[in-house]
């Protein structure tokens, strides 16, 4: 019987499988490593990376080995969430396509592999089709390995089982295999919303075009986790810090300009389930390693020439450039947002309140929504603190439920709030509700509560408060040195009702801000308009200008309520003082002082008699 002595046991090189197969050649000894414990291959001086490149050399041995490989490999191998975020050409879908092939070739009855993207022509024509040239290859070369391409219902199956209709789904053949998704059919973006009951084992994802999802994408990944050992591969060209790509990439203290257009690839550890991303920059490229005028070593990945291409077409501050050529975050992505995660770590916006000594007082808002969106209401109290700075401190928002059957929505709306009300000890006249549009709320109150709350339309105009007690203007008619009016600095009401909540937070005010809150402020955009006034994008929009609801698939009605809460707020005394840099806003006013009291010593000279 022919031998070789191999990790201190033999393995009999003349054993055949059923099907007349060798099963203990190089590769099948490499994938039997690979099935093999972290201790085991530590003892015998292997790593699990080492053992999946030597199976890729014995299955494709036409394949490149550079620096984007290896660190490509290594993140999807070692870390329960990969994230694979750069440049066009970059191999992104080549890593996890052979990686997750080859787990599922050494685990064929315990594995199933999920690979997702927008549309079915989008999954064949670019991560599926990988995905089917490496199997082919792989099955030609060493038949022994697993599997049954079913192309109508763009599967491979473990079993051998009849082929049929595209779309149809076999429950015995969904749990082990490979098997491709569609996240956008008929028009309509459904996510992985019908795979995530399916339990195997092992269960891997890949999820390509993250940056083109809904919003509530990752969501599915809570039910996917469930499963005994679960990972997955998110992929896609960055775009928006808030779109899923963005969100699951985002480091774990927060988008700033650390992970923001970085000039070397990248790794960092994510928030998103304790992940990894890696971030693979264009002008990085392994052909860069070569010089200028050799001929491009690795054709498949971005290079001189490609990204000359592209700045033929677009200008290299455009969104096509840093999307596809550089493949980062643009700093401007988070340069006009309401709130930024690091600006609420900076002023302590998630910290605990920790109150001092006088009154505190509660009020409490409710966004209203009679069907469709999201009727949110909820409670904050301010008062001082420890070292006498006034805070506002938010309670949990509570999702308030319109049941069909039950009365008016207004009367149920506000037979909830009475109650919420009444529990907190908040009078009437601390109770705030959104008026915009449908009107009958107040009646309703009035009628099972209290006729004293505040009706607040957040679509008229901005008021003549003073928008902060440091922003300052001079004033033409008076030449007089004043603050600055809510109504010289927004354009609408809405956009001053949003920075309120901003100017709050960079003047530390706000605590226990909570994440889903934070989140729709993020992803809210600003920008500014005629009189150089601040404009918050309105909720709804049009298809050839989007608006929030547009962009994000929801409507922001946790951060309208706390909007509404902060408006509550200022309307019973709370004033939003100077911003999170005194020193700086004092010496700015101490230098305008200083040189119009230089001014009028000037002045008073020139009037002074001369002796002669």
């Amino acid at each position: 019987m022919p031998t070789i002595r191999r990790y201190n046991r033999s393995f009999d090189t003349s054993l055949e499988d059923d099907d007349g197969n060798l099963v203990w050649d190089e590769l099948g000894i490499q994938m039997w490593c690979i099935r093999q414990t972290d201790a085991w291959r530590k003892s015998n001086g292997l790593t699990l990376e080492g053992c999946y490149e030597a199976c890729r050399r014995e299955i494709w041995p036409q394949l490149d080995s550079h620096r984007w490989h290896i660190a490509c490999r290594d993140t999807v191998i070692k870390s329960k969430i990969a994230v694979l975020m750069g440049c066009a050409s970059s191999g992104k879908t080549h890593t996890p396509a052979w990686v997750y092939l080859l787990e599922y070739w050494c685990y064929p009855q315990e594995t199933c592999v999920l690979v997702s993207s927008t549309t079915m022509p989008s999954l064949k024509k670019r991560v599926w089709g990988e995905i089917t040239m490496l199997w082919e290859e792989g099955v030609h070369k060493f038949p022994k390995l697993a599997g049954h391409l079913l192309d109508s219902a763009v599967a491979i199956t473990t079993d051998d089982i009849e082929d049929y209709e595209e779309g149809e789904r076999k429950a015995r053949s969904m749990r082990k295999g490979i098997f491709g998704i569609a996240c956008v059919v008929g028009g309509k973006n459904v996510g992985l919303s019908r795979y995530v009951g399916i339990k195997q084992k092992r269960m891997r994802l890949i999820a390509d075009e993250a940056q083109m999802m809904a919003s509530g994408f990752l969501s599915a990944f809570a039910n996917l986790n469930n499963n005994e050992d679960f990972k997955a591969c998110i992929l896609g060209n960055p775009d928006d810090i808030l779109d899923p790509l963005g969100r699951a990439a985002e480091p774990k203290e927060g988008w700033s300009e650390n992970y923001l257009e970085p000039t070397k690839t990248t790794s960092w550890e994510t928030r998103f389930m304790n992940g990894r991303c890696l971030n693979l920059l264009g002008t990085d490229s392994p052909n860069f390693d070569f010089p200028e005028d050799a001929p491009t070593r690795y054709k498949y990945l971005i290079s001189r020439e490609k990204i000359a291409d592209t700045l033929s077409f677009f200008p290299k501050d455009s969104q096509e450039y840093y999307s596809q050529c550089l493949g980062v975050m643009k700093i401007g992505t988070m340069a006009r947002r309401v709130l930024t995660r690091e600006m609420c770590v900076r002023f302590g916006a998630f910290n605990e309140a920790h109150w001092g000594t006088g009154e505190r007082i509660k009020v409490y808002f409710v966004d209203s929504s009679y069907g469709g969106d999201r009727c949110v209401g909820g409670s904050a109290e301010f008062g001082k603190d420890v070292t006498g700075k006034i805070i506002l401190s938010l309670n949990r928002p509570k999702i308030i439920p319109i049941l069909v059957g039950a009365g008016e929505p207004e009367d149920q709306i506000a037979r909830f709030v009475k109650a919420d009300c009444e529990s907190e000890e908040i009078p009437g006249d601390n109770m705030g509700h959104d008026s915009t549009g449908r009107g009958g709320l107040g009646t309703a109150l009035a009628r099972e509560w209290s006729n004293k709350t505040h009706p607040i339309d957040a679509g008229g105009r901005p008021t003549k408060r003073p928008v902060n007690s440091d922003i300052m203007v001079t004033d033409e008619e008076t030449g007089m040195r004043r603050l600055m009016r809510c109504d010289e600095h927004y354009d609408r009401l809405v956009s001053e009702f949003n920075f309120s909540v901003r100017y709050a937070v960079e003047a530390g005010q706000i605590r226990n801000l909570s994440e889903e809150v934070m989140e729709e402020f993020c992803a809210r955009k600003w920008d500014k308009v005629r009189g150089d006034k601040k404009s918050v994008e309105p909720k709804d929009g049009t298809p050839q200008k989007p608006g929030y609801k547009q962009r994000m698939g929801k409507s922001p009605d946790l951060a309208d309520w706390c909007t509404g809460i902060v408006e509550m707020a200022r309307r019973k005394g709370f004033i939003i003082a100077k911003l999170g840099n005194p020193d700086a806003a004092k010496k700015s006013q101490s230098d305008w002082f200083a040189k119009e009291a230089a001014k009028l010593e000037e002045a008073r000279k020139a009037r002074q008699l001369q002796e002669v």
